[in-house]
């Protein structure tokens, strides 16, 4: 009977530890889908999208014609364009969670840099 207990005890364990965020594969038309306002797919797409597709000296045309058009927020610097790559509400009516993608571009409208900014509350 202990032996069945254990069997069971890693196969709950290795369930759980595979819940959660899994990396695809980029693809355009999933990267800006939609549903319900939220960009589902991003989150799991952007690993891959930072390993294969998105490099520095990249042409702006290349860029949003690779990820789409940027969303970008007043706050960020006139030579960075910005996109949204989760947003979590909790139970709130204000975000608790947000992580966007900042791309930096040089003044030849050329990729210089590229991050994720987390902010959680």
């Amino acid at each position: 009977m202990k032996k069945i207990s254990k069997i069971s005890y890693l196969i709950i364990l290795f369930v759980l530890s595979n819940c959660g965020k899994t990396d695809v594969e980029f693809n355009k038309q999933q990267w800006n889908e939609k549903f319900d306002g939220f960009y589902e797919n991003r989150e799991n797409m952007v690993n891959d999208l930072f390993k294969n597709h998105l490099k520095k000296g990249m042409k702006y045309k290349k860029l949003t014609d690779l990820i789409g058009e940027p969303q970008n927020y007043g706050t960020q610097k006139s030579n960075t364009v910005v996109y949204l790559i989760m947003e979590d509400y909790g139970w709130n009516i204000d975000p608790v969670e947000t992580k966007i993608l900042i791309i930096t571009l040089s003044k030849d409208s050329l990729v210089e840099n590229y991050e994720i900014q987390h902010w959680k509350k």
